[in-house]
């Protein structure tokens, strides 16, 4: 459990949004929130190899 919390702190130390930028990713819908996620996947993925 300590290392799920680790990793769940480290990743919420890496996503930090501005107040303009949390409302506009609020206003976003499914479609463009997957397609958003994937986008940043695949540039993890790509900076991997």
């Amino acid at each position: 459990m300590s290392d799920s919390l680790t990793t769940y702190d480290k990743l919420n130390e890496d996503i930090q949004f501005t107040e303009d930028e949390t409302r506009e990713l609020l206003k976003l819908n499914e479609k463009e929130i997957l397609i958003l996620i994937l986008s940043e996947l695949k540039k993890i993925t790509a900076d991997r190899n």
